[in-house]
This record gives C-alpha cells, sequence and structure tokens, in this order.
C-alpha cells in the first residue's frame, strides 16, 4: 500500500487534469489590421483580440448552452457540436461573436458584443423558431452601423422565409425590424452580407438528370436590411458559357463590394458582377478521379481584394462503392479578386480540421489566420506581381 500511495504522490496534479478540447474556432480581421480569435470549449468562449501594438487583450465568457460529455468525450463528433462566427465593425472598434449550437434541434444562438478595450458590452440569446430546419446565425455589423445582425430562416409549405433581426451592440433588438422574405422555392442558398447591407439569393433546382441539363441558377440581389427594396438580377444563361462551366448549387460565398458576389463550388470560383452583368469565371488545378472536393467557410478581406476558403478534401476509400468518401482534411485556396487569379494554397499536410479562417490584405501581401487541428496558425503570400 504505500508503494502505490508514493507513486500516487509522484504524479504531478497537471497530469492528471485534462485540457478542455477545442470544439469550434472563428477569427476575422478588422479594415485597421487588428485581429480577433475565438475558440470554444465545453464551458467556455475565450477571445483574444491581437492588437497593432503586439499588445493582446483576453476575454472570457461561460457558454449558455453546454455540450454534453458524451459529445466532449468523442474526437469524432467535437467539432460537429458547436459553430462559430467572429465579426468587427467598420469602425475596427466593436467585435462580436456567435456561438450556434448545431447537434441537436432546435439549433440554439448565443450572441456575445465586445470593444477592442477588451470589455464585453453584451452576451444574449436569440431565442430559436420550432420550425423543423430553421436555423439562426449571427451574420455580422449592417454597414455603417453598431448594429449586429442575426439572420433566421425556416421552411413551410414549399418555400423558404428569411427574417432579418437587429441587436444593438448592448443586447437589445430594435423597435422597427425588416419585414420577412418568402421566397417561392424551398432550401434555396443565400448569402446576408451585412457589410454591404445586401441579400443575395440563388434561384437553384437540381433535377435528376446529368449536369448539361440542370436548370440555370440566376442571381437575385436586394436590400439585407430597410424597407428600401432595390434589386438586380443576373441570369447566367447570357453568360455564353456551357451549363456545366456554371455553379449547380453552390454554398461558400463572399462579397467584397455591394454589386459583386464569389461564388465557390465544384473545383471552380466565379466573379459575378451585377452593374456590368458580368461573370468570370476561374477553374481550379484537378487531381485524382477517386477524389471529391467540398468547399466551405467562404471569406474576403476587409479592403475587399483577396477571396479565401477552405477546400475539403474526400478520397474514395476501398471498396470502390459510390458515397464511400472519406475526409483528408482541408486546404485553404487564395484568390486574388480583380484580376481573379490564384494566391496560393496552403496544403493541409496531415492536418485533419482547419476552422476560423480569416484574411487580411496590406502592404503588398496576403495573410491567412485559421485554427489547424489544435493551434492558430498564420501565413503569408505575396501579391502577384503584375
Amino acid at each position: 500500500m504505500c508503494v502505490l500511495l508514493l507513486i500516487g504522490a509522484a504524479i504531478p496534479s497537471t497530469a492528471r487534469t485534462k485540457i478542455p478540447p477545442v470544439l469550434a474556432a472563428c477569427s476575422a480581421f478588422a479594415p485597421d489590421g487588428t485581429s480577433a480569435m475565438a475558440t470554444i470549449t465545453g464551458e467556455t468562449l475565450e477571445l483574444t483580440v491581437a492588437h497593432l501594438s503586439g499588445q493582446n487583450s483576453k476575454l472570457t465568457l461561460p457558454l449558455k448552452h453546454r455540450a454534453q460529455q458524451s459529445q466532449l468525450d468523442d474526437p469524432a463528433a467535437r467539432w460537429r457540436v458547436y459553430n462559430c462566427s467572429l465579426f468587427f465593425d467598420s469602425t475596427s472598434g466593436l467585435v462580436a461573436v456567435g456561438i450556434t449550437t448545431e447537434s441537436e434541434p432546435p439549433q440554439r444562438l448565443q450572441v456575445a458584443v465586445a470593444d477592442k478595450t477588451a470589455k464585453w458590452l453584451s452576451d444574449f440569446d436569440v431565442q430559436p423558431r420550432k420550425e423543423l430546419g430553421s436555423t439562426t446565425n449571427l451574420a455580422g455589423f449592417l454597414k455603417d452601423t453598431d448594429s449586429v445582425v442575426v439572420i433566421r430562416s425556416w421552411n413551410s409549405s414549399e418555400s423558404e422565409s428569411i427574417a432579418v433581426l437587429l441587436f444593438s451592440a448592448h443586447g437589445e433588438q430594435g423597435p422597427t425590424q425588416s419585414p420577412v422574405r418568402v421566397l417561392s422555392e424551398d432550401l434555396l442558398p443565400f448569402y446576408a452580407d451585412p457589410h454591404n447591407n445586401r441579400l443575395w439569393v440563388f434561384h437553384c433546382t437540381v433535377i435528376s438528370a446529368p449536369s448539361a441539363q440542370q436548370p440555370f441558377c440566376p442571381i437575385d440581389e436586394t436590400n439585407l436590411a430597410g424597407q428600401q427594396s432595390l434589386t438586380a438580377k443576373f441570369d447566367p444563361s447570357r453568360s455564353g458559357l456551357k451549363r456545366t462551366d456554371l455553379w449547380e448549387l453552390p454554398h461558400t460565398f463572399a462579397a467584397p463590394d455591394r454589386n459583386t458576389v464569389l461564388i465557390a463550388g465544384s473545383d471552380t470560383v466565379w466573379r459575378v458582377d451585377m452593374d456590368t452583368q458580368r461573370l468570370t469565371r476561374f477553374a481550379l488545378p484537378h487531381d485524382h478521379f477517386l477524389k471529391w472536393n467540398l468547399e466551405h467557410d467562404g471569406t474576403n478581406s476587409p479592403d475587399g481584394a483577396v477571396f479565401g476558403f477552405l477546400l475539403g478534401q474526400y478520397r474514395i476509400a476501398f471498396p470502390y462503392i459510390v458515397d464511400n468518401y472519406v475526409s483528408q482534411g482541408d486546404d485553404v485556396v487564395v484568390l486574388q479578386i480583380n484580376p481573379l487569379q490564384l494566391l496560393g494554397v496552403m496544403k493541409r499536410d496531415g492536418v485533419k480540421y482547419t476552422r476560423g479562417l480569416s484574411i487580411d490584405h496590406r502592404s503588398g501581401k496576403t495573410t491567412v489566420l485559421a485554427y489547424r487541428q489544435d493551434h492558430w496558425e498564420r501565413h503569408d503570400f505575396p501579391d502577384i506581381q503584375p
């Protein structure tokens, strides 16, 4: 018994204490170059603001909706418990973090707003709707304001409804809200862009037919918030491209300005200029035929010069049958927006998980910030010389 006691006493207390696993991560760059990183464990949100002076400010908050222990104990399920989003306002003075529960319906959203001096201004819940398939997500700060935009969408009667909720930086919901938009089709891809006060809706319908026979997928553009209803349309069938050279059912978007949207899907990136009705297409390098990519988490730099996204790599496993794909991790793809061309690819190199992608562009280089596997990484790409 004495031997056992001596062995137990020799084990440091830290060795018996499990470090809480990171369940989600998100980051963003402010227009002035300040960056912020958030990580979520089973109980806590930790926010770090990296100032241009080199000093870091750290804040923590308890989670309102905690993960179950069974989810924490399963490494394969940890990254599916929460989703995290982070945004700066246009003055670079406020930062908002959104935490959504992803594992069990109804989806729940916690929003926290802080200023750059490391002070929490608000921490509040946004109540979910009860409809099946309803989602509620933080979308960012409304253009040139300190109002936080939350997007709520739900499906009913073969149509989709989109509601825009506005909250002050202190968590009070605005007295007047934008009208609910009811779309005639169900489960349409859409992109809410508060930075430019735009809502982009993609009228995509996939039928049981080869790719060349799929219906075209036109775009509607309108105001995200406010009563004004300025709407522009883009019909890709007039682009002169073949149907197989266009998007089918995209889910990865970013918008550098109020008239331009970027779309990624099927190893291709498209830039749509709504004012000139011009479409630019860029094809990414292809790989082995027993491989499938999944684009996600699109973002652009605050100055609107660079677009990036995560390119999920899936390789078919033995036996080679349909839908037997295994994740190989995410590459980070970085492109110059105008002209549209590749700046570089940050390879996964054995890294299984990449989250929290954000991009900054200044002084002739592009900086990528992402949480890879278990730590934050920064990587620089030089600008393409003319």
